[in-house]
C-alpha cells in the first residue's frame, strides 16, 4: 500500500504488476481472494481510495493509525474481520456495518468512541461472533446492540465509563424469541445501580422473565455498585441463579454504602437493603423503604408528637410512634396501608371509633404503656393476634361486653391477661372471664318501662314518617295499588274478560313525529308481526271521518293491552295525553288489561303533566326503546299476558 503521510487520506493499494496485468477491477482476481489489508502503526486517516476495487478482501487491519470517523465498508461484502484498534474514532453510526453480511469479528478497542448506535448492525449481519470496544469513552449503552438472534462469543465493553443503559427506540423483548446466547463484558465501568425499573423498560413485565437469559454471561465486576433497596430484585434473582451454577464473573462486589464495601452480591443480607424515602415523609420522622419486608418504616419515636402525622409515603407502612404525646388515636387516610403500628409509651386515653375499622390490614397494633380506660367495640374487627393492650388500665363498663366472647374464641397470651377495674368492689377482673354483672351491665337495664316507652316512641315515629311518605308519594302508592294489590282479586272476578277483545295491543304514539313513526314502522311493528300480535295504531287504522276521541275509547275497550310510546312530541299533543289517561283508567284502574310505557326519547320530568304517568316513571316502570333487550322484554310480557 502506497501511503504518503503528508496526504494520509489518499493512500492507494498497489498490486504486483505481473498479478494485476493492468486491471483496475480486482473483484474476480484470484490473487485477492482470502487476503487481508494490513497496515499497523501508520498515519492513515481514511481507507485507501481504491479499496473498493478489491471487494474480495476478507480482513482489514488498520491498528494504531489516525482514523477519526468510522469508515464506510459497504463495498467489501465478503469482509470477515475488521480491526481498527488504537485509532481516534469518536462514534459508530447507524448502519455502520450495512452491506457486510459475513462480518464475524470487529475490534474497536482504544479509540475515543463516545457513542455507538444500537442499529449499527442490520438484520443481514447474522454471523457476528466477536465485538470489542474496550478502553473507550462510552457512558451509556443500548442493549439492543448485542441482543442478537444468534449465538455469539463476546461483546467486550471493558474499561469505558458506562453508568447506565437506555432503550431509546422503546423496543420490547419478545419472550417467545430466542436471543443469543453469548458473553457480554461490562467490567471496569461506572455502573452503580441496576433496578427492576431498568429491566422492565425493555418489556420484561416480571423480573423473573429475565431467566430466559440464563445461558448468557454478563461480567459486571469492578463497577462501583451502590447496594441498596433499588437493586433488591436483582439480588434476589442473583441468589436464585447461584443456586443453579457458579461462574467466576459472579464474584461481583459492592462499593457502597461503607458497611457493604467489598461485600459480594451473594453474601449481602437482603433484609438490610434499604433506601431513604423523602416524599411525603413527615418532617419529624425518618422513612426507610424495606423491600425485604415489603413496607416503608416510618420512625417517629420520641418526638413529642401530639397526634399522628397527616401524610405518609406510598406503600405498606410500619409506623413507630413510641414515646410521644398522643392522647387520642385519630382516623387517618393512610390507615388502610398500615401493617404495623406501635403506639407504646404515649398518653392515649381514647381511640376513635372509626380508626380500628380503617386499620383493616394491620398485623400488629401495640397500645401498651398508655392511659386507656375505655376502648371502642370496633377493636374487635382487629385480629386478637395483632392487638396488644395494658393488663390493668381499663375500667369495667358495659361497653366491654363484646370483649369476653371475642377473646375466648381467639385466646392468645397478649389477650387473656387483660383485666378491668370493677367499679362495684374495686377488684381487677380478667376480661376473658368477665360476666355482665362484673361489667355492671345488669344495673344499667333496671327499667322495663323505659324500654316500653322507647318502643312506643319508635312506633309513633314510624307511623308519622309513613303518613308523610304516603302524602308525598300518593300517586306512586295508587299506581302500586292499582297494579299489584287489586289485580289478583279482579282476575278472579273477571276470568274471561280477555276472550272478547279484538286487538292484542293498542299502540299510542305521537301523530306528527317522524322519528317516532320511523321507530314504529322499522322496529315495533315487525317485532309484533313476528310474535303474531294483533294491534291497532290510530294514525294508520282509524276510519276516515271518525271522531278521534270516540274511536280511541271504543278501540281501547276492544284491546287487551295499551303500549304508550313516550317522547317529547307525545307529551306536546293533547290527543296523546287523552289516550294515556283513557288507557290508564280502563287498563289499570278498571283492570281491563295491561299498560306498558316505552321511552323513545328522553323526556323532561317537568313536561309530564299527568300525575299517574309521572308516578310510573318514578317507579321505573318504563322501558327504553333503544335497547333491544328492553323491546324484547316488553313484547314478551305482552305475549305472556294475552295468551
Amino acid at each position: 500500500m502506497d501511503v504518503n503521510c503528508s496526504q494520509p487520506d489518499h493512500a492507494v493499494i498497489i498490486m504486483d504488476k505481473e498479478t494485476t496485468a493492468g486491471a483496475t477491477d480486482h473483484s474476480n482476481d484470484p490473487a485477492c481472494n482470502g487476503t487481508a489489508l494490513i497496515h499497523d502503526y501508520g498515519c492513515l486517516t481514511d481507507l485507501p481510495v481504491n479499496i473498493c476495487d478489491f471487494p474480495s478482501i476478507r480482513a482489514v487491519r488498520l491498528r494504531h493509525n489516525n482514523l477519526t470517523t468510522f469508515p464506510r465498508l459497504t463495498c467489501l461484502p465478503r469482509l470477515l474481520v475488521l480491526d481498527l484498534t488504537g485509532n481516534a474514532i469518536t462514534q459508530v453510526p447507524e448502519g455502520a456495518f450495512h452491506g457486510l453480511p459475513e462480518i464475524r469479528e470487529v475490534y474497536l478497542d482504544s479509540n475515543v468512541i463516545t457513542s455507538i448506535h444500537p442499529a449499527a448492525f442490520d438484520d443481514e449481519v447474522n454471523g457476528l461472533q466477536i465485538f470489542t470496544i474496550g478502553n473507550n469513552l462510552l457512558d451509556v449503552v443500548d442493549p439492543w446492540l448485542f441482543l442478537l438472534y444468534h449465538r455469539f462469543c463476546l461483546f467486550d465493553f471493558r474499561h469505558n465509563q458506562i453508568s447506565y443503559f437506555v432503550n431509546d427506540h422503546h423496543r420490547n423483548i419478545n419472550t417467545s424469541v430466542f436471543y443469543g446466547p453469548g458473553f457480554v463484558d461490562f467490567s471496569y465501568n461506572n455502573v452503580s445501580s441496576m433496578s427492576k425499573k431498568e429491566v422492565t423498560a425493555f418489556g420484561i413485565k416480571n423480573i423473573d422473565e429475565s431467566e430466559k437469559f440464563i445461558e448468557w454471561g454478563f461480567d459486571f465486576r469492578h463497577n462501583p455498585f451502590h447496594c441498596d433497596c433499588q437493586m433488591y430484585e436483582i439480588f434476589v434473582l442473583f441468589d436464585e441463579l447461584i443456586k443453579l451454577f457458579w461462574r467466576d464473573y459472579f464474584n461481583v462486589t459492592c462499593s457502597s454504602p461503607p458497611k457493604f464495601k467489598d461485600v459480594p452480591f451473594d453474601k449481602l443480607p437482603l433484609d438490610e437493603l434499604v433506601c431513604s424515602v423523602t416524599e411525603n415523609c413527615p418532617s419529624s420522622c425518618t422513612c426507610t423503604k424495606r423491600p425485604y419486608y415489603q413496607d416503608v418504616l416510618v420512625n417517629c419515636t420520641y418526638e413529642q408528637l401530639p397526634t399522628l402525622p397527616d401524610d405518609m409515603p406510598e406503600g405498606n407502612l410500619t409506623v413507630d410512634v413510641t414515646g410521644n404525646a398522643l392522647r387520642r388515636l385519630d382516623l387517618r387516610g393512610y390507615m388502610g396501608r398500615v401493617v404495623h403500628l406501635n403506639l407504646t409509651a404515649n398518653h392515649l386515653r381514647e381511640v376513635d371509633q372509626q380508626a380500628p375499622l380503617a386499620l383493616r390490614n394491620v398485623k400488629s397494633l401495640d397500645l401498651r404503656d398508655n392511659d386507656l380506660q375505655h376502648i371502642p367495640s370496633t377493636l374487635q374487627t382487629i385480629s386478637p393476634d395483632a392487638l396488644y393492650l395494658d393488663t390493668g388500665t381499663l375500667k369495667c363498663t358495659c361497653d366491654l361486653e363484646w370483649f369476653p366472647s371475642w377473646a375466648r374464641y381467639h385466646a392468645r397470651d397478649n389477650i387473656i391477661k387483660v383485666s378491668c377495674l370493677s367499679g362495684l368492689d374495686g377488684r381487677h377482673v380478667l376480661l376473658i372471664n368477665a360476666t355482665r354483672k362484673d361489667l355492671g351491665c345488669e344495673a344499667a337495664n333496671t327499667s322495663l318501662v323505659q324500654g316500653v316507652w322507647g318502643y312506643v316512641l319508635l312506633a309513633a315515629t314510624l307511623i308519622v314518617v309513613a303518613l308523610i311518605l304516603v302524602v308525598v308519594f300518593r300517586y306512586e302508592v295508587l299506581v302500586l295499588k292499582h297494579r299489584v294489590l287489586l289485580r289478583e282479586l279482579r282476575d278472579k272476578r273477571f276470568p274471561a274478560l280477555l276472550d272478547s277483545s279484538r286487538y292484542d295491543v293498542f299502540v299510542s304514539t305521537a301523530s306528527d313525529s317522524d322519528n317516532d313513526a320511523a321507530w314504529v314502522s322499522r322496529i315495533l311493528l315487525p317485532a309484533m308481526d313476528r310474535r303474531r300480535l294483533t294491534y291497532f295504531v290510530p294514525q294508520r287504522d282509524c276510519l276516515p271521518g271518525a271522531i278521534p276521541t270516540d274511536e280511541v275509547v271504543q278501540t281501547l275497550r276492544q284491546s287487551k293491552c295499551a303500549l304508550i310510546l313516550l317522547s317529547p312530541d307525545y307529551l306536546a299533543q293533547p290527543i296523546c295525553c287523552f289516550q294515556f289517561r283513557q288507557a290508564y283508567n280502563m287498563m289499570v284502574k278498571e283492570d281491563h288489561g295491561r299498560i306498558f310505557v316505552v321511552c323513545l326519547q328522553k323526556v323532561k320530568r317537568g313536561h309530564v303533566k299527568d300525575r299517574f304517568l309521572m308516578a310510573m316513571l318514578n317507579l321505573n316502570m318504563a322501558y327504553s326503546g333503544h335497547r333491544p333487550e328492553h323491546v324484547d322484554a316488553v313484547l314478551g310480557r305482552i305475549c305472556a299476558y294475552v295468551r
